[in-house]
């Protein structure tokens, strides 16, 4: 939980002391389900104010689910609802997608399918994303090598990839 403090708040903010109040929090209920909501708040009349939650839930080494629903007010207003799945079909291969509807004019704003090949060395990246929103279709290609440093980049969608050689030759 955090907030910036403005003391020339005519000058800075629209008036405002206080703004730029944000929250970000998970609360862990068990060892596969967590529930998930941020939000920012500026306190303007015009400033942005967004806010989700939702949930996730994972199974180790295999799945991982996501399901939420952002609101955004200020500038623009939509309400979206988001899910996401990835599934490890084998030790080879992961399947990702994901969706997201806007409960307002936009309606259907797009998806992603896509598969990935674990190889020994590489990881190779295949699939299509929908965009409705600009009625546009785009192609995924990517070859991401399994060496480099653990972060975002030892998982696939929430489904972690284990480093060359972890389980032997591969």
């Amino acid at each position: 939980l955090e907030a910036s403090i403005f003391p020339e708040a005519d000058r800075d903010n629209f008036g405002e002391y206080v703004g730029l109040a944000n929250y970000d929090f998970r609360w862990h209920i068990g060892d596969r389900f967590t529930v998930l909501s941020d939000g920012l708040v500026d306190f303007f009349p015009e400033g942005l104010r967004t806010f989700s939650v939702g949930g996730v839930i994972t199974q180790p080494e295999r799945s991982s689910l996501y399901v939420g629903m952002r609101s955004i007010e200020g500038p623009i207003n939509s309400s979206v609802l988001t899910a996401a799945l990835s599934y490890r079909l084998s030790e080879k291969w992961v399947f990702t997608g994901s969706t997201a509807v806007d409960f307002g004019p936009t309606g259907n704003i797009g998806q992603t399918v896509s598969v990935t090949r674990i190889g020994e060395s590489f990881l190779i990246r295949a699939g299509v994303n929908v965009d409705e929103g600009r009625d546009n279709i785009g192609a995924i290609v990517a070859i991401e090598p399994r060496f480099l440093p653990r972060g975002r980049l030892g998982n696939i969608g929430g489904v972690r990839i284990p480093p060359a050689g972890a389980f032997g030759l591969e």
